[in-house]
């Protein structure tokens, strides 16, 4: 009679913890990870490793041209509207780089200059997001002769409009 109710507390103690190992977690697996997300990431694009991938500054990655090629492509392509004048703040896309240089996953951020959520006009948000994503000339990751896909990001620091600057 003894051995019943230290099952039943058996049970009752370790129940929720199963279930809370069973559950499948709704967070990924890193901060900054991009879920894939069929509404809005081109069906084409795939990675090369199913998942692992790493920040841009943890492996061999890049831009042909480096940042004077990234300057000078938003310097002839961007396309500032009269009604952008008053616009301050940061826009910031993030995409996934895979293994072979193509690009997809494309996400973004806006805040004002004191890193509050911020609405940007939807035009302007939809053209830097559109340059980034006809921006070619990625490298694909590489750490140690492995061929990796990697997370990159565009900052940009808007005044009057206007990129005053690109980070990283």
């Amino acid at each position: 009679m003894r051995i019943i109710p230290l099952i039943l507390l058996f049970i009752a103690f370790f129940s929720p913890y199963h279930t809370l190992l069973s559950a499948q977690s709704i967070y990924p697996d890193h901060v900054g990870d991009i879920t894939p997300d069929p509404a809005v990431d081109d069906p084409a694009f795939r990675t090369c490793r199913a998942n692992g991938i790493p920040q841009y500054y943890s492996i061999e990655s890049g831009f042909e041209g480096e940042k004077p090629a990234l300057l000078r492509y938003f310097a002839q392509n961007y396309q500032k509207k009269p009604d952008w004048s008053g616009e301050n703040g940061y826009i910031t896309v993030r995409f996934v780089v895979n293994c072979n240089g193509q690009t997809g996953r494309f996400r973004v951020l806006e805040m004002d200059m004191d890193y509050r959520p911020k609405t940007f006009p939807k035009a302007m948000s939809a053209h830097l997001l559109q340059l980034c994503q006809s921006l070619n000339g990625w490298k694909g990751g590489q750490s140690e002769g492995i061929p990796y896909d990697y997370y990159q990001y565009l900052t940009f620091t808007i005044q009057s409009g206007d990129i005053v600057r690109i980070m990283p």
